[in-house]
């Protein structure tokens, strides 16, 4: 620690930081060198070994292709945010410029005042029957199974414990498993820790959990509202950006007396796996590496296409996945990744986007919902095979899309199930069957004209994520690094696969919150960590949520 700091205060120019992947995670380590720390942007390398400047941003990307001479969009995900849970999130806007008179979070704030969110039809079930939500139909038992799981330690809950270890067949049927699902993509088979950790992070969100007041959005699709601003800022700065090049490899120094270790080499090969020239790393230089990723080995279809089944064994998994196996196989406390690789039949998602073009699909689902678009929390399909949760965004959500267009965005958790109105599996169906199931669900295909309408006149995109979930697996101590492991002189470990205590995978905040800590610790020790909240110790929230599970 003093040596970093010393390196700072004497302003030496000479450190290195090595930096794999332009994900959310190597992009607020950049930030926060930057705007934090007064770090020299020029010695800042970041390796991204896709090779197009477009697709990148992890699971928060945004692309556009044409087809048949019309743009259409598509992503891989979307993430939503609340002001109590996301205090990194936030600081992390506040560094990133969006024009140069206001930051991202100055945008994102007067969005927020725009178009806020206030649902009225928060479920969909069988036939097209509304629900408000307001009913989380929780039983006593599962109540008081709820208490007794924010109240239990996690060093308590037995390792690799599920949800249904704690829960009865009736939380999986009742109002508030369908909205919890459709927010977060939790499965019954997931982490009875993880279910803990989000119960304690979104405690104060539980009455309004059927109005979703608090929920927010990005003004566009979140690569364009921060990701992309925060890419312009470092390319104005220096940053070195290494595209088509991913580090396959890392070489450790270890100490025996005191038990230190280093990164003394990094190697390096194309997007495609040929061989580049290696980097010698000196062990006052630093290398934050990113280990796992939820879009690894994504496929897409197209409308008139199921998506590719893509090749899930060890010999072609994704760039962050191999090096986390690597790594994990020289030194000891460096997690065990095969636990998340385990059984993609349990970490796989399936999402689509479809671009709709005229004003009938967007007419049509405001009179459904009693909204307008954007001001509609995610809305649970609760009778669908496929476990649909449709997200409907502000429009337009792409900055140059046309104005006749509207572009939504939907997940689904069972994918391998056969359709109801569509009788194949979703990952077997086309973009057009796949829109064809939704509109099903949604009651738009009474009218048949419509309904030819609007599948002649949108293009959906499927993709399919292997291992979407795969951070929400169960787990146990070990099975995921810390950001800082024992002994590490320049290195620390980025992502949704390290462990953070108290933090929830899944979200922004746990990126930017280990980016955070990895600055602190190398670089700017008088860095403040934003605190994470816990409203169950307000006793305004505890009478407010109690009364809330009493209705």
């Amino acid at each position: 620690m003093e040596r970093y700091a010393k390196v700072k205060n004497e302003q030496d120019s000479s450190v290195n930081v090595y930096l794999n992947g332009l994900g959310l995670g190597s992009i607020a380590a950049a930030m926060y060198l930057i705007q934090k720390a007064d770090f020299n942007p020029s010695n800042i390398h970041i390796f991204e070994q896709m090779g197009d400047k477009h697709l990148v941003g992890g699971s928060c990307d945004a692309s556009e292709v044409m087809v048949n001479g019309q743009p259409a969009y598509f992503m891989q995900g979307s993430r939503e945010f609340e002001d109590k849970a996301y205090p990194c999130t936030k600081e992390l806007w506040s560094i990133i410029p969006y024009t140069d008179d206001e930051s991202c979070l100055q945008d994102h704030q007067k969005n927020r005042e725009e178009c806020r969110v206030h649902t009225v039809v928060r479920l969909m079930h069988e036939n097209g029957e509304k629900d408000t939500g307001y009913q989380l139909g929780l039983d006593t038992a599962e109540k008081l199974k709820m208490a007794k799981l924010m109240a239990t330690p996690e060093s308590l809950i037995a390792d690799g414990a599920k949800i249904t270890d704690i829960f009865g067949e009736t939380f999986f049927t009742s109002n508030y498993w369908y909205m919890w699902r459709a927010m977060f993509a939790f499965q019954p088979w997931h982490s009875a820790v993880e279910m803990k950790r989000y119960m304690h992070l979104f405690f104060h969100e539980m009455p309004n959990m059927n109005t979703m007041v608090a929920l927010e959005r990005t003004r566009y699709t979140n690569f364009h509202s921060f990701i992309l601003p925060a890419l312009r800022f470092m390319q104005k700065k220096g940053v070195n950006v290494h595209y088509d090049t991913r580090i396959s490899d890392v070489d450790f120094e270890t100490d025996p007396g005191t038990e230190q270790r280093w990164i003394e080499r990094i190697h390096l090969e194309s997007g495609s796996g040929a061989p580049k020239p290696s980097i010698p790393v000196r062990d006052t230089d630093l290398v934050f590496l990113t280990i796992g990723s939820i879009v690894s080995n994504a496929s897409f279809g197209a409308h008139d296409r199921p998506v590719d089944r893509p090749a899930v064994d060890g010999a072609n998994l994704g760039g962050a996945w191999t090096l986390w196996k690597k790594i994990a196989a020289k030194q000891p406390g460096f997690g065990r990744p095969d636990q998340f690789l385990r059984d993609i039949s349990q970490s796989t998602m399936m999402t689509f986007t479809v671009t709709f073009r005229g004003g009938l699909f967007q007419r049509k689902f405001e009179w459904l919902v009693e909204r307008q678009m954007g001001r509609q929390s995610p809305l649970p399909l609760t009778a669908s095979p496929w476990i649909l949760h449709l997200h409907t965004y502000r429009q337009p959500l792409f900055p140059d899309q046309p104005r006749d267009t509207c572009v939504i965005w939907v997940t689904a958790l069972g994918s391998d199930h056969i359709g109801k109105f569509v009788k194949k599996t979703m990952a077997e169906c086309t973009g057009r069957e796949i829109l064809e199931e939704l509109l099903g669900h949604l009651q738009f295909d009474h009218d048949e004209g419509e309904k030819a309408e609007m599948l002649d006149t949108s293009t959906c995109i499927p993709c399919l994520l292997p291992y979407s979930t795969s951070q929400f697996l169960g787990r146990a101590e070990g099975d995921r690094p810390a950001v800082v492991p024992a002994g590490s002189k320049n290195f620390a470990f980025l992502g949704q696969f390290v462990e953070i205590p108290d933090g929830i995978v899944f979200t922004t905040e746990y990126s930017v919150l280990g980016a955070i800590h990895a600055v602190k610790k190398f670089v700017q020790p008088s860095l403040e960590v934003p605190p994470m909240y816990f409203g169950q110790h307000h006793p305004l929230t505890v009478v407010e949520v109690a009364r809330a599970l009493a209705r």
